[in-house]
């Protein structure tokens, strides 16, 4: 049965993205997502274009879920957000998205010191696989798209931009036009020790604390940040968040509307 459902879906999104371009019907499901609104009418037009051709390149593959296709329409159009002004060959290392229906259980191995090991379970909402794939658990996609900051979809999608320099998420990703290299480790590793203090400290901090775990998180997460609570970013962590605008060559404060902007001016750099 499961491997039913799985050509069932597969079909259909290869019927879906074969389909024609429809500006109409891409423009309607685009402003029924919050953050998408604030794009200018070029932007979003671009931004249409490269989710319909996302889906053509994209193998989407759908275990215990089914999609309605203006759900997909939808993950597609924030999946591209972030390389809308980088293009489509930013996501060039992977090319199927596995959703799943709840999230995956891990039992891992943690070393205690004189031959000793505990087992730690955690829970994953999403993965991206070194040469593989990107994993998501497909209620929480649904989730995303609000001026919340956060965002699992763009969230596992960054790890994939970090691996594109040297095949491992390390929070350095490619380096790019006026965001030189040195620049850019400097900002990450002051930001990574600025919101390590915030969580130590217990001082409120924009940035979950599994920015902490490494700068490979601290990337993600602030890309998360960085489209869905910018302004947050922008009072709390302004290097940073000057870092990602040079580097994603967007503005998304200016993006954010009033009624989302509240953000007490504590911590940060």
């Amino acid at each position: 049965m499961l491997s039913r459902l799985v050509t069932w879906w597969q079909r259909k999104s290869q019927r879906v993205a074969a389909t024609r371009y429809q500006a109409d019907a891409w423009r309607c499901w685009r402003l029924q997502v919050p953050i998408l609104r604030g794009l200018s009418e070029d932007e979003g037009e671009h931004l249409q274009h490269l989710a319909w051709q996302f889906l053509q390149q994209k193998s989407i593959t759908c275990i215990g879920v089914t999609p309605r296709t203006e759900q997909m329409a939808a993950m597609a159009l924030q999946a591209c957000l972030p390389i809308m002004q980088l293009g489509l060959d930013w996501y060039r290392n992977f090319y199927e998205i596995i959703l799943l229906p709840a999230p995956v259980e891990r039992h891992d191995e943690i070393p205690l010191g004189a031959g000793l090991v505990a087992e730690e379970t955690s829970l994953h909402l999403g993965e991206a696989w070194e040469q593989g794939p990107v994993v998501l658990v497909w209620p929480e996609v649904l989730h995303d798209g609000h001026w919340d900051g956060y965002h699992l979809v763009i969230h596992e999608l960054a790890h994939k931009l970090d691996m594109l320099a040297d095949g491992i998420a390390n929070g350095m990703p490619p380096e790019r036009p006026g965001v030189p290299i040195a620049r850019w480790q400097s900002v990450m590793e002051s930001s990574y020790a600025a919101v390590c203090h915030c969580h130590d400290t217990g001082v409120n901090c924009c940035l979950d604390e599994q920015a902490c775990d490494g700068l490979d998180e601290l990337f993600a997460i602030a890309s998360e940040v960085f489209f869905c609570q910018p302004l947050a970013l922008q009072q709390q962590y302004p290097a940073l968040y000057d870092l990602l605008r040079g580097w994603y060559q967007q503005d998304p404060v200016r993006r954010q509307p009033s009624e989302t902007r509240h953000w007490p001016r504590l911590g940060g750099q």
